[in-house]
């Protein structure tokens, strides 16, 4: 497990560090004691988890300015966010979740430890692997059923279009908005802009309409087309390949 360790008080980062080294599982500790340090070392390592202390005194900046920076960062891969600190105050736990915080260890409750956080974040990346490990399975079910219907041309369209019902699915969502829900998630993991992504996925869409023989098409999707073009919009197309999987990945869980 690789974490990083935002904290400016040295006896608690000496705490964490002699904790790190005593577990029954390993850990990669590094440790950033102000917001500048913090970054770089998000930016040069890949991180599983971070764990953030709100208030730094070295001047550079705090625990939100850490959280805003990562908002729109666009790394690799985002870590789980547990947020240990003294301030107990509601609007600052409020204002932190809303800015990505997963978790919040407070320092002033009487079974707080370093192990204890330890441990909460080692069961959390176990259960986050399993979840990451099951979605890339399933995502094999959802290529099967997009190439059923004749989705082999346009490779980008098609896979920013597998990876757009699966963001439908694994959110849950009856009704989503394309732009507002999952067009970002699907530009963020293929690093590319919103509108190339729909654009890609209402090529592939036309392309495998005008060069798949009907029937084919037919035997997977019977919903609405547009009058106009002849071929489903993206979100129909979109939606209803996501709502005739939905219960086969609730039972895949």
């Amino acid at each position: 497990m690789r974490v990083l360790l935002i904290e400016d008080e040295i006896a608690h980062c000496e705490k964490y560090e002699k904790c790190a080294n005593h577990l029954p599982y390993e850990v990669e500790l590094s440790v950033a004691n102000g917001l500048k340090k913090a970054i770089k070392l998000a930016e040069s390592k890949t991180f599983d988890m971070v764990f953030l202390d709100l208030e730094l005194n070295e001047g550079d900046g705090d625990g939100n300015s850490f959280l805003r920076w990562l908002r729109a960062a666009r790394l690799k891969k985002v870590p789980f966010i547990i947020v240990i600190t003294y301030n107990s105050s509601h609007i600052t736990h409020s204002i932190v979740r809303s800015l990505g915080a997963d978790y919040i260890f407070m320092k002033v409750k009487p079974d707080y430890s370093p192990r204890k956080v330890f441990d909460f974040a080692y069961n959390c990346m176990l259960c986050q692997l399993k979840t990451e490990e099951n979605q890339e399975s399933f995502e094999h079910v959802i290529k099967r059923e997009v190439e059923k219907m004749g989705f082999t041309y346009a490779v980008s369209g098609k896979e920013y279009l597998i990876k757009a019902i699966a963001t439908v699915i694994y959110a849950g969502k009856s009704n989503p908005s394309l732009k507002k829900d999952v067009y970002p998630v699907v530009a963020k993991e293929f690093k590319k802009n919103e509108w190339s992504i729909e654009r890609a996925i209402r090529s592939a869409i036309y392309r495998t309409w005008r060069l798949t023989d009907v029937e084919t098409l037919y035997e997977s999707y019977t919903d609405y087309v547009c009058y106009d073009t002849g071929v489903p919009t993206n979100k129909e197309l979109i939606l209803h390949i996501a709502n005739k999987l939905m219960k086969g990945y609730q039972e895949f869980k």
